[in-house]
C-alpha cells in the first residue's frame, strides 16, 4: 500500500529525517506531500503518532493507488 500524508507549509530538514520511508515533495496552496509505502494499518498509526509526536498537523491522510 502506498499513502499520502499532506501537512501544511513546508517542513523542514529535521523533519524529513525523521520519516526517512516517506517521499517529501511540494503540494499545492503551499504544504507538503509526504509518501510512500507503509506495510499496514499498524505502520499508518504509528505514522500518525509520529506526526503528532513532532508538533505535525495532518491535514489530510490517503491511499494512493499502487
Amino acid at each position: 500500500m502506498r499513502y499520502e500524508f499532506l501537512v501544511a507549509g513546508s517542513v523542514s530538514e529535521t523533519v524529513e529525517a525523521a520519516f526517512p520511508e516517506l517521499t517529501a515533495t511540494r503540494a499545492r496552496a503551499g504544504g507538503t506531500s509526504l509518501h510512500g509505502p507503509v506495510e499496514d494499518d499498524a505502520r499508518v498509526r504509528e505514522l500518525l503518532a509520529r506526526f503528532e509526536d513532532l508538533g505535525i498537523t495532518v491535514v489530510e491522510m490517503r491511499q494512493l493507488p499502487d
